[in-house]
């Protein structure tokens, strides 16, 4: 006897197994909160699993092959991303060229910031649209896992790596989503035992196939010791773990490479120096008390490859005991102020001691190595919380008449890598030329000091996340040219390079501003501490820092020799420029206060909160819009299904009255009074004529006509197939006459009869 609980029990458990995979990967996805300082990835990232969940099960109930499922998922991957994160490059819901190309260059920039920026970092369109992709990719693999391969418990394995992954890129302790992704799992495991069940057989997977009203399996006392076993287990592990030694405090031994916060040894100083300039968590860095608060400096690097400054060789390489300041760092007989520092490392995970500059003896209970080329020391092993050591240096007291007047840098051959400008974009050298020109700099002071305005002049501005600059090529050209924002590792490049071009030896140094005083007068040094700046040697001198950076925070001071008042005055020299007060204010700021750094831009997806934007620029708008859009789609869909239904039956007259039935028939169905499963059509035709009485009449002769065409022996002629079409246009009047017009409403734009199998 046909029975129509089965295949509405398993629609009924793929819906309740599908709620469970959303349950379970949005849990999942909830672990990204660690990866991010704010809330605004987690809409796209719902509404874009929510998506890939919706399209894989229609593609099911189409019946669409596996190879040709993952290229439409693949697709819709790029309709959704566009929707959602590139609204503007759309037409209406269609991606163009434009989509991709920006989807490309977003991904591109992603990739590279990801090695530049420490968690959690800034929400940007780039980072979203990774994770997007991530989580369209963890719920194509789970859809397909737990209903296309029936193994619900494979598709744990995709949503756990989607769980776990954040917490190796930042290993924070997990959240309250732990239990939303537990209870998750813990229905996919249900359903794995459903699933395992079924292979039993009906009777035993399906209580509606056994015999008796209500009948159960008999609850035996081994089945209730067993009730009680398990939550007697869930109380012991969730209750006993807490009560151990040593729960939640610090391990005895760690380790451990790196907390996570800093990469460690750098042998390109800017990867490390822009990993701590991003970092959204203001780490400790290390901790000190100094008789005078000074930079603190790392190393220097001396070769420029197109892009940063790098060594010209490995900085490990070459390293002397240390036994006194570097020589040719400054000029012995140069005032000094003898600053003694008492430092003590707390997350720095760096290979070189941080000290002010020219230190003159370090005490750190261990042989201390220098490298005299990058003017670094350290204890040749990475630094660890704890380690403390003592340095005293020799900081010069320098004036601006120890800089001024001319000098021919042909007498210092040793000074020749520093002047290296191979690799400079030719634009970035007539724009440095054309500076001290107009400024008519004719002394490398003078030179650096227009350089130095230049770029801390309202042309420039300080920020921390500038997406042009993530990638591409002849980035200082871009940044002195066209994006003219970015942080201090650009300033500091620029300056020295620039410098380079118009004669001047440089280096760039990485280090640390000074820090914040904190109690019992400790300087307290962070990540947003980090830092770089030039060095420029001048004879009689050596190498000298200044400070282009018009970084906002007050961290950074303007050395007093390039400040308006500690200049040497034009008028008893004839050599130091003074700003230009007719064009771009170019006074230096001696607090190192500049302009604010550049809010996020105005078509953003993602910015703000989405203030002074039109409607249809926010993404959740074009969401709903692209759902109003493809519901006003399915009357025309089903239209032109209809049409070539009928061009397809019209040469033989059988077909065309199956095709008026079938047209009848499917439209009844998205009206909610379709067949029901194992009815005939005849049963079908007298349920329907007791409901709705005279006006089922036209379906009652239209399903005569249908049967006589399906089983009568005779081929009917085309005067039966032309009275078929006209009741069926009979019996759909009649029919949606008594139906309403919601119930027509419905009809019309359910998409129903589209994904499901017709009956005829």
């Amino acid at each position: 006897m046909a029975t129509t609980d089965s295949p509405v029990g398993a629609r009924n458990t793929d819906y309740a197994q599908a709620l469970a995979l959303a349950g379970l990967l949005a849990g999942a996805s909830l672990s990204l909160s660690r990866l991010y300082a704010g809330n605004a990835w987690l809409l796209p990232t719902w509404l874009t699993m929510a998506a890939a969940l919706g399209l894989a099960a229609l593609l099911r109930r189409l019946g669409v092959g596996q190879l040709l499922s993952l290229v439409a998922m693949a697709l819709g991957f790029v309709v959704v991303g566009g929707i959602l994160l590139f609204p503007g490059t759309l037409l209406l819901v269609i991606p163009t060229g434009r989509t991709l190309s920006e989807m490309a260059a977003a991904a591109s920039a992603a990739l590279t910031a990801i090695s530049e920026q420490a968690a959690p970092v800034q929400v940007t369109t780039e980072f979203v649209l990774l994770t997007c992709a991530g989580a369209w990719a963890v719920a194509t693999a789970a859809d397909g896992l737990a209903f296309r391969a029936r193994q619900p418990l494979l598709a744990l394995v995709p949503a756990l790596g989607l769980f776990v992954f954040p917490a190796v890129i930042r290993p924070s302790s997990p959240a309250w989503y732990t239990t939303w992704f537990m209870l998750g799992a813990a229905g996919m495991l249900l359903f794995e035992g459903r699933a395992r069940l079924a292979t039993w057989g009906r009777w035993v997977s399906s209580a509606r196939s056994r015999p008796g009203a209500g009948w159960r399996l008999p609850l035996t006392p081994a089945a209730q010791t067993g009730r009680w076993l398990a939550l007697a287990a869930g109380l012991c592990a969730l209750t006993v773990p807490w009560l151990l030694p040593g729960y939640g405090q610090q391990p005895v031994l760690d380790l451990k490479e790196s907390t996570g916060t800093d990469a460690g040894v750098a042998l390109n100083p800017f990867i490390s120096l822009r990993t701590r300039l991003t970092a959204q968590e203001d780490v400790p860095m290390f901790r000190a008390r100094s008789t005078q608060r000074e930079r603190w400096r790392l190393m220097v690097y001396d070769r420029f490859d197109g892009t940063d400054f790098a060594p010209s060789s490995d900085p490990r390489d070459d390293l002397v005991p240390f036994e006194g300041p570097i020589p040719g760092e400054q000029d012995p007989d140069l005032p000094v102020t003898q600053v003694t520092q008492e430092v003590e490392i707390q997350k720095l995970r760096e290979f070189w001691l941080p000290a002010a500059i020219t230190p003159a003896q370090v005490d750190a209970g261990r042989q201390v190595l220098a490298n005299p080329t990058f003017a670094s020391l350290t204890i040749n092993q990475r630094l660890r919380e704890g380690f403390s050591y003592t340095v005293v240096s020799q900081v010069p007291d320098i004036d601006a008449a120890d800089l001024d007047g001319p000098v021919d840098y042909r007498s210092y051959p040793n000074l020749r890598p520093y002047l290296e400008t191979g690799s400079l974009d030719r634009e970035v050298r007539e724009r440095a030329d054309r500076l001290v020109e107009a400024n008519d700099a004719d002394t490398p002071f003078g030179k650096a000091l227009a350089i130095q305005d230049y770029l801390r002049s309202k042309e420039f501005r300080y920020n921390l996340n500038v997406p042009a600059l993530s990638a591409g090529g002849n980035q200082l050209r871009r940044f002195l040219t066209e994006v003219r924002e970015g942080y201090c590792e650009q300033f500091a490049i620029a300056m020295a390079m620039m410098a380079r071009q118009v004669g001047v030896p440089s280096r760039v140094a990485v280090g640390f501003t000074s820090g914040e005083v904190v109690d019992n007068n400790f300087l307290q040094v962070t990540t947003h501490d980090a830092h770089a700046w030039p060095e420029l040697w001048f004879p009689g001198t050596g190498w000298v820092p200044f400070e282009p950076t018009p970084r906002a925070d007050g961290t950074v001071a303007v050395p007093s020799y390039t400040t308006p008042a500690g200049r040497v005055p034009s008028d008893d020299t004839g050599t130091t420029p003074t700003p230009d007060t007719t064009g771009p204010d170019t006074t230096p700021n001696p607090a190192g206060q500049g302009p604010e750094p550049t809010p996020a831009a105005e078509g953003d997806p993602l910015a703000g909160t989405g203030a002074g934007r039109g409607w249809l620029d926010r993404p959740v708008v074009r969401a709903g819009l692209a759902v109003v859009l493809l519901i006003l789609a399915v009357p025309g869909v089903k239209w032109a299904r209809n049409l070539l239904a009928r061009r397809r039956a019209g040469h033989r007259p059988r077909d065309a009255v199956a095709e008026s039935y079938a047209e009848l028939t499917t439209w009844a169905r998205d009206a909610g009074i379709g067949r029901r499963g194992a009815e005939t059509p005849a049963a079908y035709a007298r349920r329907l004529s007791g409901d709705f009485d005279a006006d089922a009449d036209p379906l009652v002769e239209l399903t005569g006509l249908f049967e006589q065409a399906e089983y009568a022996p005779d081929e009917p002629g085309d005067d039966q197939a032309g009275e078929a079409r006209r009741l069926a246009r009979h019996a759909r009047s009649s029919l949606a006459g008594r139906l309403g017009w919601r119930r027509r409403v419905v009809a019309t734009v359910s998409p129903r009869s589209l994904v499901g199998q017709p009956r005829r």
